[in-house]
């Protein structure tokens, strides 16, 4: 359960999470850092210098004695008393110097940087930053005066590092504790968020386990993205399940039809065999065996063809033609069959020129017409009718039979399927799979309800084609 935990999404994105989330704090800090220790040395530096020019023009303006007097009257300052106040000569030596009380003269004496940054430059104030002890630094502004000597101006001030260890403390402390919470606020809102992700998962090794077909995802609550995921997820298993019971259906269905020809075939060799000394039962046996292998071929031929075109594979040689009076030969095709039966075909059509394959929607045509014939009974008619509506040509063929049961119309286009009504009847079981697949390769559709006058009625709807509509 562990293992699986830190292979998790979930882990993962609250791993990234927490990383990020360390990354953008510590940067957040070092920068607040920087700029709190900038503001910090800027603050010192412009007050030291801020008093540096103020002294100059003093001793500027009185010379020594006034620069002196002032001093001495700043004694008891909160601000200017606690700064050390020095004039050196060019050799370093100090010609006087206000020293605060705080301050250990040794140090005052030994704070010596005249040349320290290549000579002394006139009306320009030199700022530095020495360290006194492990928690205080000095800052020190230097200016050069007009008889060439120089006035140091010097404050005690906290060391940055040392001013600054109790926020960096504060951060280790309170940081890691809200990354510990982020991390864990993280891998929880995502193994939350990824719980549908899990479902899915366990609704698909439950199916591979134990060939539950009917295992579907829970739906989660709200929408989003996962949502939709789930949500498509179990069409795909639903689908997956339809397709799945349909085949298996078809190859019940195809093992019913085939074990028929097949006993037949057997029974006539062997009766053949049995005829030896007979040549004409010989022949006739041998003839009943082509019929019934014309049959099995004419079977798996018809499931190929289907296979092909519901797959897309079914090659389509296109040209432009009259599709009525494709309507119009399929139907003579069959009027001595309908004679024969005393059906009457009725034909209407109008000019629908087309561009498509024409073997193959006669092929369609002859299948329909030939499962209307074979549901019609003697004296009952069938009407085909042919017009254009827009970009596309309709052919309804209408007859008088027992027609549709509307709970079998969605079923009658699955390879080998029957009805209750036409079981008795003889056939493949694959003329309307066959027409479907055709007319859908075509890009076209058909259907089927029941006609006004009682029977069936199917509605094949065909595009014209770019090269027909021109």
């Amino acid at each position: 359960m562990l293992k699986r935990f830190r292979q998790s999404l979930a882990f993962r994105l609250g791993a990234l999470y927490a990383g990020l989330f360390a990354l953008g704090a510590a940067a957040v800090f070092a920068l607040l850092y920087w700029l709190l220790a900038y503001g910090l040395e800027a603050r010192e530096r412009v007050a030291v210098e801020r008093y540096v020019e103020e002294y100059a023009r003093t001793y500027e303006r009185g010379g020594p004695g006034a620069l002196r007097r002032q001093l001495v009257s700043e004694q008891g300052a909160v601000e200017s008393g606690s700064l050390l106040v020095r004039v050196l000569n060019p050799r370093g030596e100090t010609l006087f110097a206000r020293v605060p009380t705080d301050w250990v003269e040794t140090q005052a004496q030994n704070l010596l940087v005249p040349d320290g940054w290549g000579g002394w430059k006139a009306q320009a104030v030199q700022t530095v930053r020495m360290p006194r002890d492990a928690a205080k630094d000095f800052t020190v502004a230097s200016r050069r005066l007009i008889d060439g000597l120089l006035l140091q101006v010097a404050r005690s001030t906290d060391n940055r590092a040392t001013l600054l260890a109790p926020l960096r403390r504060t951060f280790l402390w309170v940081g890691g504790g809200t990354l510990l919470a982020a991390a864990l606020a993280g891998v929880g809102l995502a193994w939350r968020a990824t719980r549908p992700l899990r479902a899915v998962t366990d609704t698909a090794r439950r199916i591979v386990e134990t060939g539950d077909l009917a295992a579907r995802v829970p739906a989660p609550a709200g929408g989003g993205e996962l949502a939709e995921l789930t949500l498509q997820f179990n069409t795909v298993l639903t689908k997956n399940a339809a397709l799945i019971g349909a085949m298996r259906e078809t190859l019940d269905n195809l093992a019913h039809d085939l074990r028929t020809p097949l006993a037949r075939l057997r029974g006539t060799a062997d009766l053949a065999l049995q005829h030896q000394g007979d040549p004409a039962a010989s022949r006739e046996a041998l003839a009943d065996c082509v019929e019934e292998s014309e049959r099995i071929l004419r079977l798996l031929e018809a499931m190929m063809d289907v296979s092909a075109a519901e797959t897309g594979a079914m090659p389509l040689h296109r040209s432009k033609f009259d599709f009525a009076e494709l309507v119009t030969e399929a139907a003579d095709l069959y009027r001595e069959v309908a004679e024969d039966k005393r059906i009457g075909i009725e034909v209407a059509t109008v000019p629908a020129p087309v561009e498509a394959d024409p073997v193959r929607l006669r092929q369609a045509l002859a299948n329909l017409i030939d499962n209307a014939l074979k549901y019609t009974p003697e004296g009952g008619r069938v009407r085909l009718a042919v017009r254009q509506e827009g970009l596309a040509v309709v052919t309804e063929m209408s007859d008088s039979g027992p027609g549709v049961p509307a709970e079998d119309r969605d079923k009658i286009w699955r390879r080998l399927y029957r009805c209750d009504a036409s079981r008795s009847q003889r056939g493949l079981g694959l003329g309307l799979s066959l027409v479907k697949a055709i007319v859908e390769a075509h890009r076209g559709t058909v259907a089927v309800d029941a006609a006004p006058e009682g029977g069936a009625r199917f509605t094949l709807r065909l595009p014209v084609g770019e090269g027909a509509q021109s």
